[in-house]
């Protein structure tokens, strides 16, 4: 059995950094998995470890476990309503933890759930949302002890346990992948902490595919700041376990420029132009604009017909397709009149204030919203607004005002984690949105604006993302900032890249080993996000595990399981590439009768059936 060491304890006074250093090498050759459900969040500045803290997270890392080390298992926070980010916590963005964030039931990220570039993985949790399904948990031991220090049946012991959602959070995500890795390393002991997260990377599925913010990196794999790679499915995890090969020692690999820059400072800009013959007045052609928490015109939009939808607080009925909503604030919540001009086709939306003349601000409520969405002034607003009735079909682009940085890599690494290390002499840290783009045009948001008003950290910062897993290092890479804020200037002084990774010969650059591709193909015309053989696993998880691209390996074996007391479960690993007959009989030797027919999901097809009379009944499954 493995020890986890949970070190949430409710209550509890914040210590020191030679107690938290204590903390994270105690007994690291018995205490195989830290899971830490607590984060440092009574402040909206950055934060991270002592030089103590990183010397024991080291040690565990590199010592613990006899020297396959410990895996440290993180809470990715609750305070999105602060708009806070995973990169604001150095604990949570380490390359070496586990960040876990939070989603309901229905695969949603939570509400409260931190976003950021470093989130691994996430898990179900609890909350005051109706999709939040509500966790019962073990906790410490006496009504005054624990979480739960309320006697809810005197006499009894049930106040050792937390009831009906009590326990929520990211930090009560966080243990259930703490509890999927102790199974893990169950089925295989010698899984280092690079393996374990390989093997979640590998074994995780995003349920909720409407998120816009998810998009396919260079290798295939479906990445979002939400909920990192989705949430792992642990029988997947263990059968990938059982076969995996450890990983080959990481390379890292720095390239720096200390070329000073100022920050641009426009920020991001509504760019109007008008209709033939008409005039457009001086202060409507570069309108300056605050972006929502959600999808950034980091590039240019296109250039759309601007279109007055009034407050939206109904559906918009206009055709919106190919056009930017302009929409008044006002009775209705941001986020919905985004969602109602987004439904009715609108590729943008613009809010204009309804009151302060020239105050902007950022719209909270906003960070899953569809489409890319911008707030602008009063006056402007509502000079644009008698614009466009005076003289229709105006257009108009979002531009974003930036400073690049380019890094050109010649070295071929299959990426794990990248960082991008900053220093920055800007009075408000807030005001930034920085981005990291690598070859294949992956975009990792390291940064956007929020609410901590105090200047970029003196001694520098370190942002890392996980959305570049098993890429390719090799190619131009760009890291861009902007200055939304717009009022103070900055200098950029020094940037530094950091690409961890394993190093593979790749002269296609496409993220797969030449010779595994040679191997298996005889030529490099496949890339690591193809499926040739079309059982769902794309060529990098296939050359990770020593499968066999050309060949659908996948066992196909039905499993029944009773579900509940009125419900059997019907499932067996699939692909969406194939069809599906379930047959069914009571009688073992007599026909079998056609149930259903199912389009194959990936990995796995369920089917839930009524547990009714007779008693006896049997199940075939046919791919079709």
């Amino acid at each position: 059995s493995w020890y986890i060491y949970n070190t949430n304890k409710s209550g509890a006074g914040f210590v020191g950094p030679d107690q938290l250093a204590e903390m994270f090498q105690f007994e690291s050759n018995r205490v195989a998995i830290q899971n830490h459900s607590w984060v440092i969040n009574n402040t909206l500045r950055t934060v991270g470890p002592s030089p103590q803290e990183h010397a024991a997270i080291s040690n565990a890392i590199t010592f613990g476990r006899g020297g396959k080390g410990v895996i440290i298992v993180r809470a990715a926070g609750n305070d999105r309503f602060d708009v806070r980010n995973v990169n604001d916590d150095a604990y949570s963005s380490d390359p070496r933890v586990i960040t876990v964030a939070a989603i309901g039931s229905a695969g949603k990220v939570a509400n409260y759930s931190n976003p950021g570039a470093p989130i691994l993985v996430s898990a179900p949790s609890g909350g005051n949302d109706p999709t939040y399904q509500e966790l019962i948990s073990t906790d410490r031991s006496g009504p005054e002890a624990g979480f739960n220090n309320t006697v809810i049946f005197p006499g009894t012991d049930l106040s050792d346990y937390v009831f009906t959602g009590a326990f929520t959070g990211t930090s009560a995500a966080a243990p259930e992948i703490s509890g999927l890795v102790a199974l893990l390393l169950s089925v295989n002991p010698e899984l280092t902490y690079r393996d374990v997260q390989q093997i979640l990377v590998n074994s995780s599925k995003q349920w909720d595919t409407s998120d816009p913010d998810l998009v396919r990196n260079g290798a295939g794999y479906l990445v979002g700041h939400n909920t990192g790679f989705g949430m792992p499915d642990a029988a997947w995890a263990v059968r990938i376990a059982q076969h995996w090969s450890n990983r080959p020692p990481l390379t890292s690999i720095t390239a720096t420029s200390a070329e000073s820059r100022a920050i641009a400072t426009n920020g991001l800009t509504l760019l109007v132009t008008a209709p033939a013959g008409a005039s457009l007045p001086s202060n409507l052609a570069a309108i300056p604009s605050i972006p929502s928490l959600g999808i950034h015109a980091d590039k240019d939009t296109l250039s759309l017909p601007l279109v007055d939808v009034g407050l939206a607080t109904n559906e918009i009925t206009i055709d919106l397709h190919g056009k930017a909503a302009l929409i008044q604030r006002g009775i209705n919540p941001f986020s919905e009149k985004i969602q109602r001009a987004a439904q009715a086709g609108a590729a943008v939306a613009i809010i204009y204030n309804n009151t302060g003349q020239t105050t902007l601000l950022l719209m909270p409520g906003t960070d899953t919203a569809p489409i890319p969405a911008v707030f602008i002034s009063q006056i402007h607003g509502e000079g644009l607004r008698d614009f466009i009735k005076a003289n229709p079909g105006p257009t108009g682009l979002l531009h974003l005002d930036k400073t690049v940085y380019s890094f050109d890599v010649t070295e071929t690494l299959q990426c794990e984690h990248v960082g991008v290390s900053f220093q920055i002499d800007h009075p408000v840290r807030a005001d930034l949105r920085i981005t990291l783009v690598s070859p294949s045009g992956t975009r990792s948001i390291l940064q956007t604006m929020n609410i901590d008003q105090t200047p970029f950290p003196e001694n520098g910062w370190t942002y890392f993302s996980t959305h570049h897993f098993y890429e390719s290092s090799a190619g131009t890479w760009r890291v861009e900032i902007s200055d939304e804020g717009r009022e103070k200037p900055g200098l950029v002084k020094q940037v530094s890249l950091m690409i961890n990774g394993v190093p593979i010969v790749d002269t296609d650059h496409d993220g797969l080993d030449d010779n595994w591709e040679r191997a298996n193909f005889g030529n490099l015309s496949q890339g690591a996000a193809d499926d040739p053989d079309l059982d769902g696993y794309r060529n990098v998880r296939e050359e990770l595990l020593g499968t066999n691209p050309t060949v659908d390996e996948t066992p196909f074996q039905l499993d029944m399981s009773r579900w509940n007391e009125s419900i059997v479960r019907l499932s067996w690993l699939s692909s969406t590439v194939h069809r599906y007959d379930i047959m069914g009989t009571s009688e073992l030797g007599k026909p079998m009768t056609l149930l259903t027919n199912l389009s194959g999901e990936f990995p796995e097809t369920e089917f839930y059936l009524p547990n009714t009379a007779p008693a006896s009944r049997f199940f075939q499954v046919i791919r079709k």
